[in-house]
């Protein structure tokens, strides 16, 4: 495939409004041609070009849903649309295939490279008058915006084009570097850490402030935009997952949950807590507004703006996708998902409908405005926990997964908050409902829905319980993100620690009993258990898998 068709798009450039009135900032023309050096004239279009951004995230992670749950292991296809049906197929030729075409990858990326160039640019020319502190935070969003957009396109297609030069005309990309997904992890890193300009990733733009008191959408909530952009310490504790640093996930990870503890007020804590429950899991999904508790990152969409995805449709409405019944069976399955006696797990009827007697359709996106998460705060759970398994931590490693560290300060510490936090380095008393007048704590992964614990093994001095505890840690990802892009990626993070089996086995396990894939699961098997996981996609006839 030619050059111009992997950036089809890419060579509008970004989505800009260029519009003085911020009544009109999120009206960006997703095809409007770069400018050169009128691209950013005016510290507005500062603003606007990073909106143009956005614009793109919101084209594409949807599509980066059904890359992953596509070949996943809850969903089958539909015979309503080919494309779908020979990206979940694992079909070797998807040359041409729209589900499969990485170009709105690409476009966030070229959008990225050319915004930074175009904002450093301004900053010269107006080294007096720039806010400085905008500045680096509208760099720093770019930066973990590209930073994300690399790391989902190695997880995709195994291997990358890297570049850092904007495009604003047609170029030979055969120059840059073929990064593979060990590469990207490691540039990834750098990015955030180097940065741009001397700035690094770390710095952010507070939207609400900035735009306070403007006709908006979202009801009036420019705080929704502070979402759009991944947090720091999530892509950064996500890259180090990968990297297998986990010593550096938990310093990572850990600040920013204790200060999640810390500044929350009431039940509304940013990270698992009793807000996260049985009564109140269905919030997480309902309509268009985002819990505060809940959401780290998020796109959300405004269909009066023609901002719309396409999950609403493709999962619910007249669904391509749709979940096996052998999968849904997993919510009940004693050994899979260990249940108390006669209790259920809501996450079941909360993520699928009946769309007959042996298909199900996922729930969690009804609307086209739906909210499409990128990090939520019970992700942060499981990294921690799969960090603390690598780290000889057995003890908090169960206590996070099951019952939680407040229940464990209350029945081992006694109460003690002092020798709690001497047990659990790093954690704060915050975990703990500390005090009487203290409104939260930690109620632990599965406690917080009132499932029984799991089977975690603490002595991490023997690899098979270090491999039982990750084979745990999966199924819970199996069970609590069907639909958000993030279980595919853990199967093959455990199988590239402990064989391709594991995700052949799961991903094949949906085809049970359903009628017409006996032949689809034997091919997706094969491929899977030689490594095959990654999508196939030719560029000039050279593959980049």
């Amino acid at each position: 495939m030619k050059t111009k068709l992997i950036f089809k798009y890419t060579f509008f450039g970004m989505a800009l409004s260029l519009l003085a009135a911020c009544s009109d900032f999120f009206e960006p023309e997703n095809k409007t041609v770069l400018r050169g050096d009128e691209y950013i004239g005016e510290s507005g279009e500062m603003y606007s070009g990073f909106a143009g951004i956005v614009t793109r995230m919101q084209a594409l992670v949807d599509h980066n849903i059904y890359l992953f749950d596509s070949r996943a292991e809850t969903f089958v296809p539909t015979d309503r649309d080919t494309e779908m049906l020979n990206l979940s197929n694992y079909e070797d030729n998807l040359n041409g295939n729209s589900y499969a075409d990485p170009s709105k990858y690409y476009d966030v990326i070229i959008s990225c490279n050319d915004y930074l160039a175009k904002i450093y640019a301004y900053k010269k020319e107006h080294a007096s008058s720039i806010d400085m502190t905008h500045y680096e935070g509208l760099v720093g969003g770019a930066l973990r915006i590209k930073a994300w957009t690399y790391l989902n396109l190695a997880k995709v297609y195994g291997k990358v084009v890297w570049f850092d030069d904007p495009m604003t005309s047609m170029k030979d990309y055969s120059q840059y570097p073929r990064l593979d997904l060990d590469q990207t992890v490691k540039a990834c890193i750098d990015l955030l850490e180097k940065g741009y300009d001397g700035i690094n990733a770390s710095h952010t733009f507070d939207w609400s402030e900035w735009l306070a008191g403007t006709d908006n959408i979202n009801e009036g909530n420019w705080g929704n935009w502070n979402y759009m952009t991944p947090p720091y310490f999530a892509l950064a504790a996500e890259l180090a997952l990968w990297q297998e640093d986990y010593q550096r996930v938990v310093d990572i990870l850990l600040p920013a949950m204790n200060n999640a503890f810390e500044t929350s007020s009431g039940y509304y804590v940013y990270m698992c807590s009793e807000n996260y429950s049985a009564k109140n899991y269905y919030r997480i999904f309902n309509g268009t507004k985002l819990e505060a508790h809940i959401v780290a990152g998020a796109i959300t969409y405004n269909s009066k703006k023609a901002q719309t995805n396409t999950l609403s449709r493709n999962f619910y409405s007249a669904p391509i996708l749709l979940a096996s019944e052998a999968a849904k069976a997993r919510y009940s399955d004693s050994e899979f998902n260990p249940l108390k006696k006669n209790s259920t797990d809501i996450r079941e009827d909360q993520n699928f409908a009946s769309h007959s007697d042996t298909e199900w359709k996922l729930r969690r996106y009804r609307s086209s405005e739906s909210a499409v998460y990128i990090y939520r705060s019970v992700e942060f759970y499981l990294m921690l926990i799969e960090a603390l398994n690598h780290l000889d931590r057995g003890l908090e490693m169960e206590i996070l997964m099951n019952s939680g560290c407040d229940k464990y300060c209350t029945d081992v510490c006694k109460g003690d908050v002092d020798v709690f936090m001497e047990t659990f380095k790093g954690f704060s008393k915050y975990w703990v409902q500390y005090s009487t007048s203290a409104k939260h704590g930690d109620f632990g992964f599965r406690g917080c829905l009132g499932l029984q614990s799991r089977s975690m093994k603490t002595d991490l001095t023997d690899a098979e319980n270090i491999r039982h505890n990750d084979m745990e840690i999966l199924k819970e990802y199996i069970l609590e993100f069907p639909g958000e892009g993030k279980t595919f990626p853990a199967m093959i993070r455990m199988a590239r620690r402990y064989g391709n089996d594991i995700i052949a086995d799961l991903v094949c396990e949906k085809y049970k009993d359903v009628v017409g894939f006996e032949s689809v699961s034997e091919k997706v098997r094969s491929k899977l258990e030689a490594g095959q996981y990654f999508v196939s996609w030719d560029i000039d006839g050279t593959s980049l898998h």
